[in-house]
């Protein structure tokens, strides 16, 4: 996701970690946050949770988030609802299909110029 998500003209940072998206949130600040919901450490949603207390808490913008899970689509729109996600995709999603989504999140054209 990272390789394609570059070549369409995006800066991405990565993680695998829920208890260091708060940092690197705070660090990158970046425009969209495509979480997984099945992190190593922690349920992507309990991370994105503290990522928006702490958005409140210090006044930030809210932060767009896009949630990818293998889980079932009913399940993920409903974490979508309960966390504001801005939009959430099914895996197996294709990347062509996620840097979409993610163009159309961010209203920005594709650098790669693929449609």
């Amino acid at each position: 996701m990272k390789g394609a998500l570059v070549d369409a003209g995006f800066t991405v940072e990565t993680l695998d970690k829920g208890f260091l998206l708060m940092a690197v949130v705070t660090r990158f600040q970046p425009d969209l946050l495509v979480l997984d919901i099945n992190l190593p450490d922690m349920r992507g949603d309990t991370a994105m949770k503290l990522v928006r207390r702490a958005s409140i808490a210090s006044r930030l913008n809210p932060l767009p988030v896009m949630i990818v899970s293998g889980l079932p689509i009913e399940q993920l729109m409903r974490i979508q609802g309960n966390i504001g996600a801005t939009a959430c995709l099914q895996k197996p999603a294709s990347l062509e299909s996620i840097v979409n989504r993610v163009c159309q999140i961010l209203n920005v054209e594709r650098k790669d110029k693929k449609t």
